[in-house]
């Protein structure tokens, strides 16, 4: 079996941490803001409520906008590990500081074979095993980018998205 790691699979081969903004309740001439609390355990976006962020104090909000082929990690708490792969029927959402987006490059990887991989409980073993700290765990945008994934041929990867779909 071979293997890529998230950041090899990336457009930018980082990670990029949100913006550090607070909420505000939701307003429509305002962005919707997506936070680790509006992410279930299977990946779902589910805001309750859902919540915006003031564009006056955060001018520069645009560019954290979620994009096709996005995927948010957790990198904190209880819920490090936590994903969601944006959804544009979500409709358009800044991610949130204590998220972590990687922008999957669709010509190396089928984007939704990812998502679903960060479903596994081989990757949540990853997750548990590669935590730092003590009191509060956490991951890091580095971590994140060195998680291996296992690499199937493309037509195992469009077998294994559709069948999930």
């Amino acid at each position: 079996m071979t293997y890529k790691t998230l950041g090899d699979l990336s457009i930018n081969l980082k990670g990029e941490y949100g913006i550090g903004a607070s909420s505000c309740p939701l307003r429509v001439d305002y962005p919707r803001y997506i936070r680790i609390t509006d992410i279930s355990d299977d990946g779902r976006y589910c805001p309750e409520p859902a919540v915006s962020i003031d564009p006056l104090e955060y001018p520069d909000y645009a560019k954290y906008y979620l994009r096709e082929n996005d995927i948010v990690f957790a990198r904190t708490g209880a819920s490090t590990g936590r994903n969601y792969f944006y959804d544009s029927n979500d409709g358009a959402l800044v991610f949130a500081g204590f998220l972590i987006r990687f922008s999957i490059n669709p010509n190396l990887v089928n984007p939704k074979y990812v998502k679903y991989y960060c479903q596994t409980k081989g990757y949540f073993d990853w997750i548990s095993s590669t935590m730092t700290g003590s009191t509060r765990g956490n991951l890091n945008a580095q971590s994140y980018a060195n998680l291996k994934i296992p690499m199937k041929s493309t037509d195992e990867q469009s077998h294994i998205v559709d069948s999930k779909c």
